[in-house]
């Protein structure tokens, strides 16, 4: 059975040690949900009672964990519902990754239903880092960033999946690429917080 883009995106965040998702089922996800299926369940989705909640929870997590949560949800007013408990991260600088659903790539930019621009809407609550994933490729690199970023600067960050992108087969970067594997859960966290820090631009 070939992987997909989502196969690997649940793989990559168990390589980071994320064992919880918190988040609210909708089309825009589909893909994903299927792959928590295929995958045992690993790292666990937990359904909130609707996406707000799921960041608040997500949020709550990190402030007792210290390490970044997981929140997810669908495109559109899914998305939408997520910035209360993102603006809180954001306030109480807690690392908080957000990954929403977007419509079918082919279909944006043609008033598709519920289509939201998402890297807009995302733009202020998670300034330190947003991205779309738009090809197969992109996502060890947008999902490695977000999560140091989100370590580092303790602050939340967004990735945008596409519904389509969810459901490609995905194949590892050429190896001349500057992809690289994600540190170990358990060593190297210090020294990637270290690390983007040292490398943000400082305020004079």
């Amino acid at each position: 059975m070939a992987t997909t883009v989502a196969d690997y995106l649940l793989s990559r965040l168990g390589d980071w040690g994320v064992d919880k998702v918190f988040g609210f089922p909708g089309d825009g996800i589909n893909g994903i949900l299927a792959a928590f299926g295929k995958a045992g369940n690993k790292p666990k989705f937990i359904q909130a009672r609707h996406e707000e909640m799921a960041a608040f929870e997500a949020v709550g997590y990190a402030k007792f964990d210290g390490r970044p949560a997981i929140c997810m949800a669908t495109s559109g007013p899914g998305a939408i519902h997520l910035l209360n408990g993102l603006y809180d991260a954001k306030l109480d600088h807690v690392p908080v990754v957000a990954i929403v659903g977007q419509t079918a790539r082919s279909a944006m930019g043609g008033s598709y239903q519920q289509e939201v621009d998402l890297l807009a809407l995302f733009k202020d609550v998670a300034s330190d880092y947003v991205q779309m994933v738009t090809v197969p490729q992109q996502l060890p690199n947008v999902i490695d960033r977000a999560i140091r970023i989100a370590d580092a600067q303790r602050a939340p960050t967004a990735v945008i999946i596409p519904a389509d992108v969810q459901e490609l087969e995905y194949a590892p970067p050429p190896m001349n690429s500057r992809w690289c594997p994600p540190a170990s859960a358990s060593a190297g966290r210090t020294s990637i917080r270290t690390a983007e820090r040292s490398a943000a631009p400082h305020s004079s």
